[in-house]
């Protein structure tokens, strides 16, 4: 158990948690944009208010499974993206067509017929 000094110490040198973990912010974004308050948050989903919070303040990081339920939430999944260690070299031209295709879909518009490879 912390002394009220020792929480309030590392309550002073704990960075915002934007520079501990981006996920930490976008948690705390996606909540606050849905107008949701932590107690709110948990009387809707279930996941304790104490909890997410631990989270979104950089205190604790997330297990995968506990944020793909928290995406979940509100409406995102979790998909896996290589490390720069682990990516696949792609010619430059695969990358820009999906780069473009990436963009239409942001943009709501229809994607072409995709044909094969011949």
């Amino acid at each position: 158990m912390l002394t009220e000094y020792e929480y309030q110490q590392r309550r002073a040198t704990r960075p915002e948690p934007d520079l501990v973990h981006p996920l930490c912010a976008m948690l705390r974004e996606l909540r606050t944009a849905a107008r949701l308050s932590l107690a709110q948050f948990e009387q809707r989903y279930g996941i304790p208010a104490v909890v997410v919070g631990a989270y979104e303040r950089g205190d604790r990081i997330p297990p995968l499974n506990k944020l793909e339920t928290i995406l979940g939430c509100f409406g995102y999944k979790l998909v896996a993206v290589p490390t720069s260690a682990d990516a696949v070299r792609l010619p430059l031209d695969i990358v820009t067509d999906l780069r473009a295709i990436a963009d239409q879909l942001e943009r709501g518009q229809a994607l072409p017929d995709l044909q094969p490879a011949a």
